[in-house]
């Protein structure tokens, strides 16, 4: 690297994220689909939606946040159009302002200020509640700070037992049920214990002990609310006829005690007699259940239930349990109710957001079913995890879009993986994107077997257009030559599987680059687990050739010693490689939702990449981030599009500027004059090189310098064992290797 790189490169990294963050502007672009113009094409998608309602713009309509459960995501939507319409505009000016969250949120007004406050799963805690206070300024904007106990563990919802205090327990996957049940104007709450079939109830006693309208203190009121039991195995419901005593728990074998499995709970009045009913959710189930209380505010008791909820619509029945949320959706002050999976990854995830149009009142709805996709037809929605490459399909200079998914679920589509072709519809300077083909290439054909399709272009066997290979589940690749030749819309051969039997392990996720600089196109995968897999071209010009072996040198499964992964040893890595100013970069992105930038890496595969940012722009798109980059609309820098595991895309403008490329380009001309002489040899070695070149370094596989060989000159290797061996030509800019064998 020249001194003045270094200085380049000293000055990005002592910048400050504010000014990195300022030009990873988000981008929109037109996109239709089925002649369709998108509202909300790039929230990036949504599994498993957890909604409440919020007055964002301070209008005095409800607006709604959503937080997806699938990559803990934060979706403000603001209300717009006329009161009882369904239209949104997506607002992700509103994320910054929301804390970091996991697992659930819901947005409660506890201290009824008239600002919602956030009631969230602890990031301190596992199976605790956290507490956000909600503020608005004189402005109007919106703050949150975490509420804060002088008692117990400080941050989150405690009880007092046995002269201390315990949390009040909410498991990571369940969905607490938090409403004013004994309607005395705080906010209690109900949710599973982790050893039993019954819901406790949790009261907030601020009121009873006149603690203020900021308080929040609990005891454990009724270990058994509704006196209703659950079953372990099935979503079976028990009901008690004493409003005193508990209802048999299920019993089963030689386990005297019944273990929750997983559980979501919906609380408001369902039937408008002034007391609290419950929509229940179940790990094992498809449906909804409501359980009628025929007790009353203060002592609860569940009479009857529907087992099948709403008997008197259509019927919720999505793969697998469901959330119910009492919420307006259409800004007319009586709130509807949305119902979808309230689990993360196996979930049904087509037609999977039910809006049940409330056309009673508030106090006394019913439900009447209007739409399956609420919010997710208008959104650029491709039902599971996004892996998108950009490429120029039809040849007439726009980059269209090839997109990979992990696929649909649902009750009729098992896994039904495929790709996705996006057609640029634009111009050069001004990009828009068409949804021209939900089955590119027919790959659903390769459903039974494989999935997670992973895409990259490249030519790969060097005749002047871009081959396709794509990653998949199984941790190989299939090859398809682009057989159009150059300048015609790509036509593909039928898939060569698995592409030089070359197998990874899971999640291949792979890109087609010229890392070493030898004029040969090579092969980067990412995998599920914790490593980075380079498989060097050791074939010729037009005939590329891999050592299928990843452990075998020259491949490397440790390329950079890159590990971005934390308590787990998975990485899900989603590599990148471009030239940005006459230098080699890397964007990786990964598991855990965040993209960083690597450098440093031409001549020093075997080594150690400098990690220049691990946030690039503070992007977080959820797990299992993925990404592309092209300069779309001409500006002369890089566009990233980001897919993730929620199912959808957003694009960024980059601080990376799109090299001409003209450096590289004079490297590969140059080693074109390179000559060595014998190869294979046994004693002695003549190099000669363009005078552009300084060092000559004679490496092993393993990137160890071995000789330093002099320019027009006979060196003598007998003491070299014999093997495969690289030679390094050395530039300011670049480094050419070339391979030679030492008989």
């Amino acid at each position: 690297m020249t001194v003045q790189n270094f200085i380049l490169l000293f000055i990005f990294i002592s910048g400050s994220t504010r000014n990195l963050a300022q030009n990873f502007e988000r981008l929109d672009i037109p996109v239709q689909s089925e002649g369709k113009i998108l509202n909300l094409p790039f929230t990036g998608g949504l599994r498993s939606g957890q909604f409440s309602n919020i007055d964002f713009d301070g209008n005095g309509v409800q607006d709604l946040f959503v937080f997806d459960r699938n990559g803990d995501q934060v979706l403000p939507f603001v209300k717009t159009g006329p009161i009882g319409s369904l239209e949104y505009r997506y607002a992700p000016e509103y994320i910054s302002i929301f804390p970091k969250m996991r697992n659930w949120s819901l947005l409660m007004d506890y201290n009824n200020d008239g600002v919602k406050d956030i009631f969230t799963s602890s990031s301190f805690y596992p199976a605790c509640i956290e507490v956000w206070k909600g503020h608005k300024d004189n402005n109007g904007r919106l703050s949150f700070k975490l509420v804060k106990f002088d008692y117990g563990l400080h941050e989150i919802l405690q009880i007092p037992v046995s002269g201390g205090y315990t949390n009040i327990y909410v498991s990571s996957i369940d969905l607490p049920g938090i409403a004013d049940l004994d309607q005395d104007g705080d906010i209690d709450i109900v949710s599973f214990e982790p050893d039993g079939s019954y819901a406790t109830m949790y009261q907030n006693v601020s009121k009873e002990e006149n603690l203020g309208i900021d308080s929040l203190k609990f005891i454990r009121k009724d270990v058994c609310w509704g006196k209703f039991a659950e079953n372990q195995f099935n979503d079976q419901i028990t009901l008690s006829d004493d409003a005193f005593k508990c209802a048999n728990g299920f019993v089963g074998g030689s386990n005297p005690g019944v273990r929750h499995s997983g559980s979501s709970l919906c609380i408001f009045d369902n039937d408008g007699d002034g007391d609290m009913d419950l929509l229940l959710g179940d790990l094992a189930s498809s449906k909804l259940k409501r359980l009628f209380n025929g007790g009353n505010n203060t002592q609860a008791l569940m009479t009857s239930v529907e087992i099948e909820f709403p008997v008197s619509d259509v019927k919720a029945d999505i793969d697998i349990f469901l959330s119910a949320f009492y919420a307006d959706a259409d800004g007319d002050n009586i709130r509807d109710l949305i119902v979808t999976p309230n689990q993360v990854n196996n979930a049904e995830n087509i037609q999977h957001v039910w809006l049940y149009k409330n056309t009673g009142t508030d106090s006394a709805p019913l439900f009447k079913l209007v739409k399956k996709e609420f919010l997710i037809d208008e959104m650029l929605f491709f039902n599971g995890g996004t892996h998108p490459a950009f490429a120029d399909i039809d040849q007439d200079g726009l980059q269209d879009i090839v997109l990979g998914t992990t696929g649909i679920t649902g009750k009729m589509d098992a896994k039904t993986n495929r790709m996705i072709f996006l057609r640029n519809t634009g111009s050069t300077t001004s990009p828009s994107y068409s949804v021209e083909d939900k089955d590119y290439l027919r790959f659903s054909q390769f459903n039974e077997f494989t999935g997670r399709f992973a895409p990259t272009f490249g030519d790969l066997d060097d005749d002047g257009d871009d081959d396709l290979l794509v990653g998949d589940s199984q941790g190989m690749m299939y090859f398809l030559n682009n057989t159009a030749g150059l300048g015609e819309p790509m036509s593909f051969s039928l898939p060569l599987y698995p592409y030089m039997d070359i197998f990874v392990g899971q999640n291949a996720k792979p890109q087609i680059f010229d890392l070493d600089m030898d004029g040969l196109k090579d092969i980067i995968v990412g995998e599920k687990n914790n490593e980075l897999d380079f498989f060097k071209n050791i074939g010729t010009k037009g005939f590329p050739l891999f050592n299928k072996e990843v452990s075998q040198l020259p491949n490397t499964a440790r390329l950079g010693q890159v590990f971005t992964s934390n308590d787990f040893n998975t990485q899900n890595g989603a590599p990148v490689f471009f030239i940005q100013e006459d230098e080699i970069w890397m964007l990786l992105g990964s598991e855990a939702a965040d993209i960083s930038a690597y450098n440093m890496i031409e001549g020093n595969i075997y080594n150690i990449f400098n990690l220049v940012y691990n946030k690039i722009g503070n992007i977080n798109q959820g797990s299992k981030v993925t990404q592309a980059l092209a300069d779309i609309d001409g500006d002369g820098y890089y566009e990233m599009a980001v897919g993730n595991e929620r199912g959808g895309l957003v694009f960024y403008n980059t601080i990376f500027r799109k090299d001409t490329m003209s450096s590289i380009t004079e490297g590969v001309m140059n080693s074109e004059s390179i000559f060595i002489f014998p190869n294979p040899t046994s004693n002695q070695i003549f190099v000669s090189a363009p005078s552009l070149f300084g060092p000559i370094i004679l490496q092993d596989v393993q990137g160890h310098d071995l000789l330093e060989l002099k320019n027009n000159e006979v060196a003598d290797i007998s003491q070299i064992s014999p093997g495969m061996y690289f030679i390094k030509f050395i530039s300011s800019k670049f480094v050419v290797s070339k391979k030679i064998i030492i008989l």
